[in-house]
């Protein structure tokens, strides 16, 4: 999702707000609007650009059931055909919650509006289990249109035939083997990285061939999704990220939070680092190399430490 909430606090007149798109298929509860309009009114979250309420039209009626005539609001900035998902998030996440039907109709709705969006984002957003809005995309497949690439819930989109997109980058780099790398990810349609890695991969294999070993093919398939050795694919390392983000002990905690912002900062660096390799010239590959093996050890000497820790606390 695009846009932001702002934190200032405005009061704006009850009158100009539009009422929100709901993801509520019940409505409003007006025993929730009477216990509100008992305590000091929350802003409310309000589309800067359109003044459609977003989150809380249980505070707003309240207010009015107070006799307010201005409610303290803050607003949110982006495009209006992300309003929804931004309400079905904020009112998963506090307030009166959805119900289990409400949620998967709502992941219904963001799977015909955004269809392109996976399983796990479209979940986390709705607050079901992927197997569940799996479950909802095949239901309405007739209805919702199936877009080529799906965007995870890091925000990253990935095509979902990947393995035919790197194939075909291999057959255009065996008739262009002088093309650069835009060419050949734009002929495919795969990511500069990937052309990058292609390339670097084909070169490999002309300079020491070896025969096939077992499983070669299978991770040849798997393309993008398989690391080198030792690391962890992209979807690996978002679900470990997701686990960490819902363990209390960071979520609730200062320093936990600041972990996971730290580790969710991290994990671009690798793909940002393939994007980077074609522009290392040849003159400075030691030198960055150098530097690259540096930060390795570091993160090694951090891990081992990690290890060592876990290591001492399971002993008796």
């Amino acid at each position: 999702m695009t846009g932001g909430e702002s934190t200032a606090v405005h009061l704006v007149p009850v009158v100009s707000l539009v009422a929100a798109d709901s993801p509520r298929l019940g409505g409003l509860s007006q025993e929730h609007v009477e216990v509100l309009a008992q305590r000091d009114i929350e802003p409310v979250l309000v589309h800067r650009d359109t003044l459609r309420v977003v989150d809380g039209m249980h505070r707003l009626h309240a207010a009015k059931l107070r006799g307010e005539k201005v409610v303290p609001v803050r607003y949110l900035d982006g495009p209006a055909s992300e309003l929804f998902i931004h309400s079905v998030a904020a009112n998963v996440s506090h307030g009166l919650p959805l119900t289990l039907k409400d949620r998967k109709a709502a992941a219904g709705r963001i799977l015909a509006s955004h269809p392109g969006l996976s399983d796990r984002a479209v979940a986390r957003i709705a607050g079901l289990s992927p197997k569940t809005v799996g479950a909802v995309r095949r239901t309405s497949t007739e209805e919702v249109p199936q877009s080529e690439a799906r965007v995870g819930a890091d925000g990253r989109s990935r095509p979902l035939d990947a393995a035919r997109r790197r194939e075909a980058a291999r057959a255009f780099l065996a008739e262009h083997p002088d093309a650069t790398l835009s060419e050949v990810a734009a002929s495919a349609g795969v990511s500069i990285s990937t052309a990058c890695e292609i390339r670097q991969r084909i070169r490999s294999e002309e300079r020491d061939p070896l025969p096939p070993r077992p499983g070669a093919a299978r991770e040849a398939r798997n393309g993008n999704r398989a690391g080198s050795a030792g690391t962890l694919a992209d979807d690996q390392q978002g679900q470990r990220i997701e686990t960490l983000a819902k363990d209390p002990s960071l979520r609730f905690t200062e320093s936990g939070r600041a972990l996971l912002r730290w580790l969710n900062k991290r994990a671009p660096d690798l793909e940002a680092g393939q994007q980077l390799m074609a522009a290392v010239p040849a003159h400075c590959a030691v030198a960055v190399a150098h530097l690259a093996n540096s930060y390795a050890r570091e993160w090694q000497r951090f891990a081992s430490a990690l290890d060592q820790a876990v290591s001492d606390t399971a002993k008796p």
